[in-house]
């Protein structure tokens, strides 16, 4: 694909606009502070968001529109396509699982993929084939094909999983930002499995588990993953000393916190975005921030539903693009 930085000069003064209305940590503080659910949907609302509905509908439609505006600006939608595969994959995950239980899936699809959700509803197996990127298609018969060799649902997400992001890599490998991005979220997600193994002392079985979730796309490969498992938690924190993503992971240091800590070192990585004055970088960036504001949100909501201290949900809640 040629890229043209130039190209974007419309999207990127249209969406510089948009910046202003992102509750970054000034507005999602001001929303902490609110004492009731009624008093923080009315101040979603002058942020352009409806409030009619449950925490995940809120946040799911504001999102969902956010993209539709976005991808309406650019040149070619296809630049996004990248940030959308994921939602894809969940939709091909509900699809397949729901064919299986005999149950409707309609209610679990989430229209935010390069697919509309109602055409999933529709298509013919050799259309959606011909709708889904490469990988995707070809995972989707494997993902078929190792349920029922196995019965293992599971099975339909590491094979749909690392399917995604092959495509995601692709799809991003001609722009920078959304390359690095598309390798550190691989990383990232890799080295949070291994954790998760190393703590459940998975033995051999996590070792192979670990080879076989193995996300494509990083650059950490798999002979330094099983390396890191092999040395164990403090082997892996000695090992990832050496890497960008040394800060984020520490000998007894929470789940949560490591999560949030991966999730943290993406949005400063998208921030590198608001020195550039157009491209593809201002698009791609917005993006991924509007996808961090709507995590912040739908921790604060619940928050507000269950009564959580103010205090804890601000632990939880991730560094923001503004």
């Amino acid at each position: 694909m040629r890229y043209d930085p130039s190209d974007y000069l419309y999207a990127s003064a249209r969406i510089r606009a948009m910046e202003n209305r992102l509750l970054g940590r000034e507005k999602l503080q001001q929303l902490l502070s609110l004492d009731t659910m009624d008093e923080v949907l009315s101040a979603l609302a002058d942020n352009g968001y409806d409030g009619e509905g449950g925490i995940l509908d809120i946040c799911q439609r504001h999102l969902e529109e956010t993209f539709r505006t976005v991808a309406d600006f650019l040149p070619d939608p296809t630049l996004i396509r990248f940030l959308q595969y994921p939602y894809d994959c969940h939709n091909l995950k509900v699809l397949e699982k729901c064919r299986v239980k005999g149950t409707d899936p309609a209610e679990l699809l989430i229209d935010l993929g390069s697919i509309p959700a109602k055409d999933l509803l529709t298509v013919s197996e050799n259309e959606l084939a011909d709708l889904l990127p490469p990988h995707m298609a070809a995972g989707l018969r494997e993902a078929r094909d190792a349920f029922d060799k196995t019965g293992n649902p599971r099975e339909i997400d590491f094979v749909l999983d690392r399917a995604a992001y092959a495509d995601m890599a692709a799809a991003a490998s001609p722009f920078p930002l959304a390359n690095q991005w598309v390798q550190a979220k691989a990383d990232l997600t890799n080295l949070l499995i291994c954790l998760r193994l190393l703590r459940m002392q998975s033995g051999d079985q996590g070792q192979a588990l670990l080879s076989r979730t193995m996300l494509p796309g990083g650059t950490l490969d798999e002979a330094f993953l099983s390396d890191c498992y092999e040395g164990g938690e403090s082997g892996l924190v000695s090992a990832l000393a050496r890497t960008p993503y040394g800060q984020i992971f520490g000998n007894g240091l929470p789940l949560s916190q490591c999560e949030k800590n991966a999730d943290d070192f993406l949005i400063e990585l998208t921030r590198r975005a608001r020195a550039v004055s157009f491209g593809a970088e201002v698009p791609i960036a917005y993006l991924m921030a509007a996808e961090t504001e709507s995590k912040n949100l739908r921790i604060l909501l619940a928050q507000k539903t269950v009564g959580d201290r103010a205090d804890i949900t601000k632990e939880r809640m991730r560094n923001s693009y503004v």
